[in-house]
This record gives C-alpha cells, sequence and structure tokens, in this order.
C-alpha cells in the first residue's frame, strides 16, 4: 500500500517563480508527490542525493524548498540537507520519515539545519501548510539577503571612493618627484579586475565597522605611499645612463639567481637577446623587474622558473618577465591590485607593490602590462622607450578623473547584476 493520499488537482498554485525539489530513491514515491502537489507548486524530483545536488548546481537559484526523503541508498537525506545547509543557505529543508525517532528529528535540526521534520504517510493539508511556511521562510531569507547587499554596495561605493580619492592625491604629491602619475594611476585602475573584486570587498566589508574600516584605509593609504616613495625615489640613479641591454640583462639575473633558487624558483634569459641599448634610469629600471619578478614568483605554489625575454620595437624595448606555470585565475589577478582593493585578506600573500611598478614604468615613460594568459603569460611586460621622453609640466588633465571614478561606476553596476 502507498504511504501516500489519494492525489487532489483543484488546488491553486501558489508562488510560481520557485520550486519544490523532492528528493527520494523511490519511483512510486517521487510520482506520487509530483501528482499530489504540482496543481499548487511547481514540483521537480531527484531520485537520490547525488542526483538532488547536480541538479542543485545548476538550478539552486530556482529552488525555495527541498523536502527529501531520509533513508535512501548511499546517502541519507540529513547528509543532503546537510551539504544544502552549507551550499545554499536560504533554502529551507524539510525531512521526510517512515520511523519514529527521536535522536533521527535532532540529527535533522542540528546537522541539516530542517526547517521541519515530518512522518510518513503524510498529511496532505499538513504538507501543503508546511511548504507554504517554508516558501515565505525563504522568501523573508531572500529578501533580508537583498537589502542586505543593497546596504553593503552603498558602504563599498563610499569605501572605494576613498581609496581611489587617496590615491589620486597621493598621485598629486608625487608629481613633483615622478612623471606621469595620474597616466600611471589611470592604466593600473584600467586593468584591474572587476567581478572578483567586487566578491571578495563585499564579504570583508560585512565584517567590518565604519570605525574600524576608516582607521584601516588612512593606515593603507599611508603604507601605500611608503611603499611608492621606497620602490621610486630611493632606487633612483637621479640620472640617465646608457645601458647594452643584453649586458645589462645578464648581470641582472646573475645577481638574483641564488635568491631565486632559496625560493624554488629559476630565473632563465631567453635567447637570443637583442644588441641593442638604451638610456634611461638604471637604479629605476631595475626596481621595475625586481618587482616584476617578485611578483611572479610570489603566484607560484610549487618550483617553477620566469624566462626573462627582451624585444625591441621601432624606438622601445619590451621586456617581459614569464612564469611556467598555470594561467593566472581571477583571484590572482585580483590580488595584484591591492593598492586599489580595500581588503585584509588576499588568496596569496602580496603586497602592493603593483602600483609601485605602474608609477616607474610610467615615470620612464613607458607603459606595464598584466598578461594573465598563455602564450605572452603568465606574467607582466614593460614597454620603455630608447631614448628618456622629453619632460614637461605635467598638468591633470580633467578626462583622467572620468576614467578613473568611470570604473566605480562599472563596479556598482556589476554589484547590482550580481
Amino acid at each position: 500500500m502507498s504511504p501516500w493520499p489519494n492525489p487532489a488537482f483543484n488546488l491553486k498554485r501558489t508562488m510560481p517563480d520557485k520550486k519544490i525539489l523532492y528528493v527520494d530513491d523511490e519511483p512510486q514515491a517521487l510520482k506520487y508527490f509530483a501528482r499530489l502537489f504540482e496543481d499548487r507548486f511547481d514540483v521537480v524530483t531527484a531520485e537520490s542525493v547525488d542526483a538532488a545536488l547536480e541538479y542543485l548546481s545548476v538550478h539552486a537559484d530556482q529552488i525555495s524548498v527541498v523536502v527529501t526523503d531520509q533513508r535512501m541508498p548511499e546517502k541519507s537525506g540529513v547528509q543532503l540537507m546537510e551539504q544544502i545547509r552549507f551550499q545554499y543557505p536560504n533554502i529551507a529543508r524539510i525531512l521526510l520519515t517512515a520511523y519514529s525517532e527521536l535522536e533521527l528529528a535532532i540529527q535533522s535540526v542540528n546537522e541539516g539545519g530542517a526547517f521541519r521534520y515530518l512522518k510518513k504517510p503524510l498529511d496532505e493539508d499538513e504538507m501543503i501548510g508546511t511548504l507554504l511556511r517554508a516558501q515565505e521562510y525563504h522568501a523573508v531569507l531572500d529578501e533580508r539577503d537583498r537589502l542586505l547587499r543593497e546596504k553593503l554596495s552603498v558602504l563599498h561605493r563610499l569605501v572605494v571612493m576613498d581609496r581611489i580619492r587617496g590615491l589620486a592625491t597621493a598621485a598629486t604629491a608625487l608629481e613633483g618627484r615622478l612623471n606621469n602619475t595620474w597616466q600611471a594611476l589611470v592604466a593600473y585602475m584600467q586593468q584591474s579586475p572587476v567581478k572578483q573584486r567586487i566578491a571578495m570587498q563585499m564579504e570583508e566589508i560585512s565584517s567590518l565597522n565604519m570605525i574600524a574600516i576608516a582607521r584601516r584605509e588612512a593606515e593603507m593609504m599611508v603604507r601605500t605611499v611608503e611603499r611608492i616613495l621606497h620602490d621610486t625615489v630611493a632606487p633612483a640613479a637621479g640620472v640617465n645612463s646608457k645601458l647594452s641591454l643584453p649586458a645589462w640583462l645578464q648581470d641582472f639575473v646573475a645577481q638574483r639567481q641564488a635568491a631565486a633558487q632559496d625560493e624554488d624558483v629559476a630565473i632563465r634569459l631567453v635567447e637570443p637577446l637583442p644588441a641593442a641599448s638604451l638610456t634611461t634610469d638604471a637604479g629605476l629600471l631595475t626596481r621595475l623587474l625586481e618587482i616584476l619578478l617578485r611578483r611572479i614568483s610570489d603566484m607560484q605554489d610549487q618550483p617553477t622558473q620566469i624566462e626573462i625575454a627582451a624585444s625591441v620595437q621601432d624606438d622601445a624595448v619590451q621586456i617581459s618577465a614569464k612564469g611556467c606555470f598555470g594561467d593566472l585565475d581571477s583571484g590572482q589577478i585580483a590580488s595584484l591590485f591591492a593598492a586599489a582593493i580595500p581588503l585584509q585578506k588576499w588568496p596569496i600573500g602580496l603586497d602592493m607593490d603593483l602600483l609601485s611598478a605602474f608609477m616607474i614604468a610610467h615615470h620612464l615613460g613607458g607603459t606595464l602590462t598584466i598578461e594573465p594568459t598563455a602564450p605572452n603569460g603568465p606574467g607582466l611586460r614593460i614597454c620603455v622607450p630608447r631614448t628618456p621622453p622629453a619632460v614637461h609640466n605635467n598638468e591633470i588633465d580633467p578626462s583622467w578623473f572620468d576614467t578613473v571614478y568611470d570604473s566605480l561606476e562599472q563596479w556598482e553596476n556589476e554589484m547590482l547584476d550580481a
């Protein structure tokens, strides 16, 4: 005899935009549940825990309630609810069992976070009432999260705007010591990621209070300026000198091989090197390549090799540092932009010196480009003129403000679409 009551077909459908997922290893139980409630609810079924999780991996945003039988082969209903609890916490979870077990009921609440624990055979009216309340519970959680996202979005925008305002002020103050600092900041912002940055920022911001944020932002801005000064003004030779590109690169690699090997990194020059020369600030160019090597070394999680290659195109020299490991993922790319991203934690331990690298490259009249994927990456590429450009009195172009702050609008739109 079936444990299910006779199906009813004249019930009004409610909340049609969200589905009920019913999980049971018995085909007859799946069929009867669907027939019993499909006129009132949008019901989908799965014949096992694995099938349910596979469905949720694609359609979780369409599910408001999961109803699962307890006793199934391989994995139980409580195990399914426990996994849903951590992966999709807003989905309401209802456990069904044909047995009266107090210990199981307690387990379903403690481990699976059950919304309700019901016994078979089901009472139809009780099940309908339970499903309606479960859908309402799910809707309340979704609305709560929506309001929280809106609140955090506003806070997020304020924090990022404050950070960028600080960087803009720092770039202006550094114009007396470095050339093209605003162009460097614009290039830095243009290459920074968007979606990954937002996902990480929102998690961080939600755990902080405004006083902590303000204090930390002030500290981070001081650290950023100190970092830039340490990486730019301190190593600058102050005068331009003529360098033989092959000799300079060979000497650079030779001096850093031993230290690199201690970090399980081998540095290799890609031959042939162009027989070319350039006139530049040797101290700054050396520090620029050091930063590139440091950033690539920090990204590798196992022994690797960094290839340094050089080429001459027109009146410019291109130098690339490429790691011999997989393409950079979104988290690694986001981690390069610590100066513009107000975060406490990083997926990998990076500092804020990439902004210094942009400042140096533009001070020398060149550019810096991140190459996240093959064949040119993963790595970074610099391009500097063979002869130093004329230094002009750099007035801030109003369009640069638009370029930098346009990124804020893009981040906000991405946040609203998420």
